[in-house]
């Protein structure tokens, strides 16, 4: 509010006056004032304040279906042998879950069951409706471990099994491990192949495989009967090779029975055979030689899970039942170096360069 100076000349002093307005124009003044205050107030209020962030919106996730695994099937129908079924199982098995897959066996399959998901399919026995379910399901690899020939598709394989290979491997380890070359055989009047096999694999590692000390005889030894020939027959044919001297016998699975097997435990022998042994005779026995499809199965699985097929592989040749035994005071087995010469042997075998019915190629 302006002051108003005044001079009163009578009292010769200056005195300050202030000059008076209208209320109704305080009263207005001061309303403004407050007006403006509440609206400053109100700015640094406001102005003041975090604003809560605002959330994006969020997509709901959908649900997505878990697809379940791709499977190995293993078909093996009930005539199959079952210790060979419970070496499949556990051997396809083991391949299947380090490629993480489902396992499963089957004694039948059909072609409706054969879903995309069914990654290989692995038969102990050839089917005679292969070559259909494979056209019916060209997203499959099929593979049968067979003695049959066959002419796969791109999508199927056959590992070939081949029992007169292992004769004759049989042959060759007989001779090697026998003291003095004096290698017997059991064989049946059915298997003519699988006989000279055997004998070839004895020739071919020691010739005329003649023995240096009495008796001086030429080896292997051997009889041919009928398979189904009583045990009496066997054991006499026994007795009769056995007049050679025999240190080594092999015994074919289709000549072993069990009373054949007590009674030549109680020779002085060790047997080899093409088949894991029966109790009767397991104290005698030093070596057990086998066609192996599992092995080969094993050999081509990658090409099979990236779906290349079409492959005719020859099984492999394994060795079990390995132990060591005196006969005629004479430490008879197989050692590391005969180990390793006969898996050199197994590798000819397999790429065809010794062809078993024949010495030379």
């Amino acid at each position: 509010m302006p002051a108003i100076i005044t001079h009163r000349p009578s009292s010769g002093k200056i005195a300050l006056m202030v000059k008076k307005k209208p209320v109704s124009e305080i009263l207005a003044g001061v309303t403004i004032a407050f007006t403006l205050l509440f609206a400053a107030a109100g700015c640094n209020i406001f102005a003041s304040e975090d604003p809560s962030p605002t959330s994006a919106p969020t997509d709901v996730p959908t649900a997505v279906p878990t697809q379940a695994p791709n499977r190995v099937v293993l078909a093996a129908s009930g005539n199959v042998n079952q210790q060979l079924l419970s070496q499949a199982q556990a051997f396809i098995a083991q391949l299947a879950a380090e490629n993480g897959l489902e396992f499963e066996t089957r004694e039948t399959i059909f072609a409706n069951e054969i879903t995309p998901d069914v990654k290989v399919i692995v038969f102990l026995e050839q089917p005679e409706n292969l070559g259909s379910l494979a056209a019916g399901a060209p997203n499959t690899q099929f593979v049968a471990i067979s003695n049959q020939d066959w002419n796969p598709p791109p999508n199927g394989s056959i590992i070939r099994i081949n029992e007169d290979q292992a004769a004759f491997l049989s042959g060759y380890m007989s001779a090697m491990i026998a003291p003095n070359f004096r290698v017997g055989a059991l064989l049946t009047s059915e298997n003519n192949a699988f006989n000279q096999a055997f004998i070839n694999g004895v020739n071919y590692y020691c010739g005329i495989c003649a023995a240096v000390v009495f008796p001086l005889n030429t080896y292997p030894v051997f009889s041919q009967q009928p398979v189904a020939s009583p045990a009496a027959n066997w054991q006499a044919a026994f007795n009769e090779i056995n007049a050679s001297r025999v240190n080594v016998l092999f015994l074919p699975a289709q000549v072993a029975s069990p009373e054949l097997a007590a009674y030549l435990a109680t020779q002085d022998i060790a047997v080899v055979g093409n088949a894991p042994p029966q109790e009767e005779i397991r104290s005698k026995w030093v070596a057990t030689v086998s066609s192996d499809g599992l092995t080969a199965l094993q050999e081509i699985w990658p090409d099979l899970l990236n779906g290349n097929g079409g492959k005719i592989v020859n099984a492999n040749l394994s060795f079990a039942d390995l132990n060591y035994l005196n006969v005629e005071y004479q430490l008879v087995g197989i050692t590391a170096g005969k180990m390793q010469q006969l898996k050199e042997m197994v590798t000819l075998l397999r790429e065809g360069q010794i062809y078993p019915y024949t010495l030379t190629q």
